[in-house]
């Protein structure tokens, strides 16, 4: 049983970081994990409040979209500069990211720094080729997204504090992208869900990125897929071919929500219908994702 002996609240990042630098204590801003997250209820005897650093913002700045640790899933889902990112790649995964309840309390970065393999934003993230701002006692670091997972609800974090989330915004207005998650209902978290960002050209398509949650031990990115898309006609045939790929790339497990036989094959649904979504090709069924 989770016993938390004490609760910090720090107004400055220095106070923040120095806090977390202590064995026995997690940073929360939201806290929905706290309690369902197993991952806390081992060792953790202090929270560290975050809400009070000034980090509940979203801005473009020097060609870098920033969200900060503070900015929830509600305010993800709906600020017109992520809307018009891409498809909206990324305010998609965090509309369907639990209930309402939870999207109002939920961060974006605590869904990052949970580092769970069914997590809604990852995908897009890394789709997207973000990079995670952390600071700690040794100062400050930018990690790429794609380095940032090393296992099941493991990060190269440590006890660093995430201050905020960038996404380079060079080349995005040619940027086409989408999301696709498939549930057990809309509010449970991902038996599979894809995202998918490309550029196309002419009909051909010249960039990809083709990033699966809840496949593997970290969000996976399809490399053997995204390399099969390249220079290939954004069609449903070609999308066929690698959903094909993908699912001989993906390396699930069976647990209470799904087998790993069944994961395998929804991951070639949830890859169809994201590479539709980001090459226009959707039909009105398939612009949201749960089924």
């Amino acid at each position: 049983m989770l016993k938390i002996a004490a609760y910090h609240s720090p107004t400055t990042l220095i106070e923040a970081a120095a806090l977390l630098a202590e064995d026995g204590r997690t940073a929360i801003a939201g806290g929905t994990d706290l309690l369902v997250n197993p991952r806390y209820m081992v060792g953790v005897r202090e929270v560290v409040d975050i809400r009070r650093l000034g980090l509940n913002y979203i801005r473009v700045e020097n060609g870098w979209l920033y969200i900060g640790a503070g900015a929830t899933m509600r305010t993800v889902a709906q600020r017109v500069e992520l809307q018009g990112l891409a498809n909206g790649i990324l305010a998609r995964g965090a509309a369907v990211c639990g209930s309402p309840n939870i999207r109002n309390m939920a961060t974006l970065a605590g869904n990052i720094a949970s580092a769970l393999p069914s997590a809604d934003t990852p995908p897009a993230l890394l789709a997207l080729d973000a990079e995670v701002v952390l600071v700690g006692m040794r100062g400050e670091r930018v990690v790429p997204l794609d380095s940032f997972f090393v296992g099941p609800a493991k990060s190269v974090r440590e006890r660093d504090l995430i201050r905020e989330l960038r996404i380079p915004l060079a080349g995005s207005n040619a940027l086409r992208g989408g999301f696709y998650k498939i549930g057990r209902t809309a509010e449970d978290i991902s038996m599979v869900n894809a995202a998918a960002t490309l550029k196309i050209q002419d009909g051909k398509i010249s960039m990809a990125r083709l990033v699966l949650g809840a496949v593997a031990p970290v969000p996976l990115r399809v490399s053997r897929a995204e390399e099969a898309l390249v220079g290939q006609a954004a069609t449903e045939e070609t999308f066929q071919r690698v959903a094909e790929i993908v699912r001989d790339e993906v390396r699930p497990i069976t647990d209470h929500r799904a087998t790993a036989e069944y994961r395998r094959r929804i991951s070639a649904v949830a890859t169809v219908r994201a590479l539709r979504q980001a090459a226009g090709l959707a039909t009105p069924g398939e612009e949201w994702q749960h089924a």
